[in-house]
């Protein structure tokens, strides 16, 4: 899911600060200043943004999105000792401990999804092989630090694979800024793949989605899978991509409950969230990122509670000790998805998910089968990237914040 802009946290953020909830065991009370830059997911403009609220505003803390920008500014935030924690972006390389211990993540990782999607090809391989015996697979891909970890944990699976000689990966890939998707997506619908996976995020998911009903696909391709950051209704609704909706795709959930979804609307947090974002001013279907802001949001006010009682006080180095630590049930995960780091061994605090179905009926995912829990499982991951490229989209959000206390 693509974090639009800090309303939803800043609202929470308000709430509890104002409850007087970080309390620092040096006896005084926190507070929560949020300053935020907007950098158009172009990592170019990251790096002196950054440089802004190491040298200028001094931040507690700097919180970033985008793979891309993480991977071009997280190196100089790690020699600066400042908390970098909860990155929006699922990429595996914020699991890496030792050469990046300032940096967590909070997303389930693009690799250990790709994991899911290459574990259901084998799964469902008899059923999808073609005369030849051969199944092909499809897919679009980003062409940034996003889509390539996407396909390099694809391709990593398919390797090891005992089918790996039976399978025809095919690929074509887009530019984070392309206004529209409809060549690469009317070459894909040529291959006559069995299975077609979107490796990208925002617009061009949506786009996917309309270009399959357009070009064929939705009924030649068996299974078509979305990616876990677009499966909130802000993206795949009827709203957004006609009265046909996403019906019959598929997602490896990890575990986010969506703000805008029915399924929820008995649910007390999701409720919760609606509520104060409605007492802010703020409607709660202008945006399904408005519920992003309350899953990241929470956790940053966990771990600065908890931080703020340790020995010493709510101090940088404290705050990252309590986040690797993390160990809870997280009100905003569907039921069963465990929320844990432990330390410098596993550095991944999401590490489960569930396959689901898009019902464009009832305009939600349905559970197809039970969690799959791997929490401690996934490797944690010293990423070394040979080149950054440009962001995740193009479009002017507000993607990188410093978080002040006082």
């Amino acid at each position: 899911m693509l974090f639009r802009s800090p309303k939803g946290a800043s609202a929470i953020w308000k709430y509890y600060s104002d409850k007087g909830v970080i309390k620092d065991a040096n006896g005084k009370t926190r507070k929560i200043t949020l300053v935020t830059r907007d950098d158009g997911y172009d990592p170019t403009r990251t790096i002196p943004m950054v440089d802004e609220f190491l040298d200028s505003e001094k931040g507690f803390a700097i919180w970033g999105l985008g793979s891309a920008n993480v991977l071009k500014t997280y190196d100089k935030i790690n020699q600066r000792c400042v908390p970098h924690p909860f990155a929006v972006t699922g990429h595996p390389a914020w699991g890496d401990p030792v050469n990046h211990p300032w940096t967590t993540g909070i997303l389930f990782a693009y690799n250990t999804e790709a994991v899911l999607w290459g574990s259901f090809l084998d799964k469902h391989f008899d059923e999808l092989k073609g005369p030849d015996g051969k199944v092909t697979v499809a897919a679009l891909i980003m062409n940034n630090d996003f889509g390539k970890s996407y396909d390099a944990g694809f391709k990593a699976y398919l390797a090891q694979s005992p089918i790996k000689d039976r399978i025809n990966y095919v690929s074509e890939t887009i530019e984070p800024s392309a206004p529209t998707i409809t060549d690469p997506m009317t070459t894909l619908a040529s291959k006559n793949a069995q299975m077609f996976i979107a490796m990208t995020a925002g617009t061009s998911c949506t786009q996917a989605i309309q270009e399959a009903a357009n070009n064929g696909m939705n009924e030649k391709v068996k299974y078509r899978f979305q990616p876990s950051v677009c499966g909130a209704s802000s993206f795949v609704g009827k709203d957004k991509v006609g009265n046909a909706g996403a019906n019959g795709w598929w997602i490896v959930q990890g575990g986010v409950k969506d703000l805008n979804s029915p399924a929820f609307d008995n649910d007390a947090y999701i409720v919760y969230a609606r509520d104060q974002l409605k007492a802010a001013g703020l409607d709660p279907k202008a945006s399904g990122s408005f519920g992003s802001g309350y899953f990241f949001a929470w956790t940053q006010v966990q771990a600065l509670q908890i931080a703020a009682q340790l020995d010493g006080g709510l101090t940088r180095s404290n705050l990252i000790v309590a986040i690797r630590a993390l160990d809870m049930t997280h009100p905003y995960l569907l039921d069963g998805i465990k929320f844990n780091m432990d330390g410098a061994k596993d550095a991944y605090l999401i590490e489960g998910g569930i396959f689901q179905t898009r019902d464009a009926a009832t305009e939600t995912w349905k559970d197809q089968g039970s969690v799959i829990d791997l929490s401690g499982k996934s490797k944690n991951c010293a990423w070394r990237s040979e080149e950054h490229t440009s962001g995740l989209q193009s479009h002017s959000f507000i993607s990188y914040a410093v978080f002040c206390l006082k």
